[in-house]
């Protein structure tokens, strides 16, 4: 018999707080507000690069970690409601999530988390992805005792 998994990832997401409960995922509009105070706090000790996109559109997210877990996250974003609601959905659902399994996460995953984001919009999705994942990277080169195979980040075969 096995235990259930307790990871961040593997338990129930929390309501939302139109249902009455504590921070959860929301519309669009609440996550775009709480994501408006998290930008403004200061960045924490492990900042990924600044990502550009189209539209003048940048993010950066900054984290801490604790034995292999993100312990906290923050961003920086232009100012785009999308952008921001995308990064302040990210912040909320990674923390407690171990660096293998944030980086799992997708674009894809943002834009069905939160369906009522028009088409023209969804490619924020992919800048809040990139600057997430750069953080991640920055994390995963400030473990000690980490190696950071980059060569697995350009070859997918190797040679014959």
């Amino acid at each position: 018999m096995t235990a259930p998994c307790r990871e961040a990832c593997c338990t129930p997401s929390l309501p939302s707080p139109a249902s009455g409960g504590g921070i959860g995922r929301g519309t669009v509009s609440e996550l775009f507000e709480r994501g408006c105070r998290r930008s403004r706090e200061a960045p924490l000790s492990v900042e990924g690069e600044t990502c550009a996109g189209a539209d003048d559109n940048t993010v950066s997210f900054s984290l801490d970690v604790a034995s292999g877990k993100i312990a906290a996250l923050r961003f920086r974003a232009t100012c785009c409601a999308t952008l921001i609601a995308y990064c302040e959905y990210i912040a909320e659902i990674a923390s407690g999530f171990r660096i293998e399994i944030a980086r799992e996460l997708s674009a894809q995953n943002l834009i069905e988390a939160l369906p009522g984001v028009p088409a023209l919009k969804r490619d924020r999705a992919v800048l809040a992805i990139a600057g997430f994942r750069s953080a991640l990277l920055a994390a995963q080169d400030s473990q000690p005792g980490e190696t950071n195979d980059e060569g697995r980040l350009h070859f997918r075969h190797a040679a014959p």
